[in-house]
């Protein structure tokens, strides 16, 4: 079977193919500390996990009636950046079922990529720390190309790269954007209603909503995207 007679099944990263949310607390609560400022609860990071190192402080400094100066900004990313690196992957684990699921989608001939709006080499040290990133054909990140989710190019160069084609592919994701970067595509897409951001604006939007990885055999997958 050839890739394109079967396809590619794209997926976001964070809060989708891998629960990230405790070491980029971690990471976060590291820079509040070292600003003399109280820790955030796992719940109160968990909803921004998603949206990158930059909104995850703006938010947790808005919590706190303050904003970041640029110069601020600045070295607050990169104490933050140098944290995560060094524990990427400490608390961080794969979501119930998705192994298995790659591994079925794999046996029925699907070929498997990420597309993530986190920097690419990020997203491929924590894949293969986690021993994943080999089930890859493709780690397209945010810095990987030009534009990023959801702009619709990101999934482009993710379909290109690889070698797979937009008529048979499919985007699984948690967030708006994800969802939207697919719909730009002309490509279906699956909400994973378990990861960080699936508002309703995704929900409505998505052409299938899943609640657990199990549900995400060949079958609904060739359906999908037949």
């Amino acid at each position: 079977m050839t890739l394109n007679d079967a396809g590619l099944v794209i997926f976001d990263l964070d809060g989708t193919l891998v629960d990230t949310a405790p070491d980029l607390a971690d990471a976060l609560n590291h820079c509040l500390g070292a600003a003399g400022l109280e820790a955030d609860a796992l719940a109160v990071v968990r909803p921004h996990a998603g949206h990158g190192a930059r909104a995850m402080l703006t938010a947790a400094y808005e919590r706190r009636g303050r904003v970041l100066t640029e110069p601020e900004m600045a070295s607050a990313l990169e104490r933050f950046l140098s944290h995560y690196e060094a524990h990427i992957a400490d608390k961080s684990r794969p979501y119930p079922n998705v192994v298995a699921a790659m591994d079925a989608l794999a046996g029925d001939g699907f070929r498997l990529a990420v597309c993530t709006n986190k920097r690419e080499e990020l997203a491929r040290l924590l894949l293969a720390t986690l021993g994943l990133a080999h089930r890859f054909a493709a780690i397209c990140g945010a810095d990987t190309v030009p534009a990023r989710k959801p702009h619709p190019a990101h999934i482009e160069a993710t379909i290109q790269r690889a070698g797979g084609v937009r008529e048979r592919a499919i985007m699984i994701g948690d967030s708006a954007a994800d969802i939207d970067a697919a719909l730009a595509a002309r490509i279906p897409s699956v909400l994973v209603d378990f990861g960080y951001a699936p508002d309703a604006e995704a929900r409505a939007r998505a052409t299938v909503e899943i609640t657990d990885y199990s549900t995400l055999t060949p079958r609904l997958i060739r359906q999908l995207i037949a």
